[in-house]
């Protein structure tokens, strides 16, 4: 696996790529009666909803619709929750993820080195900010960049599309990184260059399009881009 050529402009995914959501799934896990094992069914839930969004024309931000899917998986387990009850119960944890270990210090090296550094995510503009002031990162990225701009979550390839143009870049300069098999199809069908990261618990899909670079850490992926 190697780039066709060194990319420019960087694209970082924000949940679970750069952000460790543990103390969000332990948060929602305690609405769920502590059952942990229906938090990636809430996940789940939470992307497939975004996509009916999209292809259905509509679009409510990644917070509500990320309620709309707690209630409904609180609901397969007959507690009965409420769409502010599960509000409240997401939105303060989702702002005060921390970053995983190796985050800062690849940022650095990345930054330090010349490339342009922007964070992409699925989550609405305000909400996305805060996370990444909160995790001590926002002063690593030139862009934030959210889908609630365009209204079109990833993967759909309008989203990635309008990304690069934003950045007034082009695909084969760009690179996705993510630590989710589908931000990386998604992007790889867009025309952009990807890179897998390997976090705990995370494969790629085995019939989606396949990433330039998969590692297991972003300080792997520095190295990869002689950062």
């Amino acid at each position: 696996m190697a780039f066709a050529t060194t990319p420019k402009v960087l694209f970082f995914d924000v949940n679970e790529t750069l952000l460790d959501m543990q103390e969000l799934k332990s948060a929602i896990a305690e609405v769920l009666n502590g059952d942990e094992s229906m938090v990636p069914v809430w996940f789940s839930k939470l992307l497939h909803h975004s996509l009916v969004d999209t292809v259905t024309n509509q679009y409510h931000d990644f917070a509500e619709i990320g309620a709309a899917a707690l209630v409904m998986v609180a609901h397969s387990k007959d507690i009965t929750l409420s769409m502010d009850e599960a509000k409240q119960a997401i939105t303060e944890p989702m702002t005060q993820l921390p970053a995983h270990d190796d985050v800062k210090d690849a940022l650095t090296r990345l930054k330090q080195h010349g490339f342009t550094l922007v964070a992409f995510s699925n989550s609405a503009e305000a909400g996305l900010n805060r996370q990444l002031l909160n995790a001590d990162i926002r002063q690593y990225f030139d862009a934030v960049l959210s889908v609630s701009s365009i209204k079109r979550f990833k993967p759909h390839g309008e989203a990635y599309q309008w990304a690069v143009k934003t950045m007034q870049t082009d695909t084969h300069e760009s690179l996705m990184v993510a630590a989710h098999g589908w931000d990386v199809s998604g992007a790889k069908a867009a025309g952009m260059q990807t890179a897998f990261i390997e976090r705990p618990g995370k494969m790629m899909y085995p019939l989606g399009l396949s990433p330039d670079v998969s590692v297991a850490t972003l300080t792997e992926l520095a190295d990869e881009l002689g950062a």
